[in-house]
């Protein structure tokens, strides 16, 4: 019987060493960031009327634009393939397809060649963090905090607080990372409250 309980311990340990050396903080590591290429989805959905007049600042994409949609701004918008509307506010990592922009004015000629690619930019138009925090690029004038550009900001439920993402993406390795803060503004500007090296789980380009 004793034996038969050594074996049952030892066991135990051994699986529970297992799950720690298995766990998805070291599995994200070994795998490194996730890149998609996001390709949108055409699909018939809510349709709205509006116009883009000029290319995407979230990311670096001949079919990406910036448009507006009454006095609403939407950055990026991705064209069709033949170009006769763009989808718009599509969040993939919350399974969102977005809406269809209906163009009441034709798309621009692209500012950038058709073989042009964002994954050379180290950056996406959406990031998801190991923590599960989506972050968007700033597409107009960034912040400022403590000498670091805080050019994505984040969702959060947090009231009074912003989470931002500090100086981009750090692309030196498989497993990218950045800079997660919080911050809250006041009248001398935003104020960093806290700040942490995050690892970048997916990113969306």
């Amino acid at each position: 019987m004793a034996r038969v309980k050594s074996r049952r311990t030892l066991c135990l340990a051994l699986f529970g060493a297992l799950a720690v050396l298995m766990s998805p903080a070291t599995l994200l590591s070994e795998q490194g960031t996730k890149i998609i290429r996001f390709v949108p989805d055409t699909a018939v959905r809510s349709v709205r009327e509006g116009k883009c007049w000029t290319g995407s600042n979230a990311v670096s994409r001949p079919d990406a634009w910036r448009c507006m949609a009454g006095n609403d701004i939407i950055d990026p918008c991705f064209a069709s393939a033949k170009g006769k509307f763009v989808v718009c506010g599509p969040n993939p990592a919350k399974g969102n397809p977005g809406f269809v922009l209906k163009l009441t004015e034709p798309l621009p000629k692209p500012d950038l060649p058709v073989q042009s690619s964002s994954n050379e930019s180290g950056s996406g138009w959406l990031v998801e963090l190991a923590d599960g925090t989506i972050c968007r690029p700033v597409t107009g004038r960034s912040d400022e905090i403590e000498g670091k550009a805080a050019n994505y900001y984040c969702e959060t439920g947090q009231p009074g607080k912003e989470i931002v993402l500090l100086d981009g993406l750090d692309t030196q390795r498989p497993l990218w990372t950045t800079v997660k803060a919080t911050v809250v503004r006041g009248a001398g500007g935003p104020k960093l409250i806290k700040s942490e090296k995050m690892a970048v789980k997916t990113v969306w380009q």
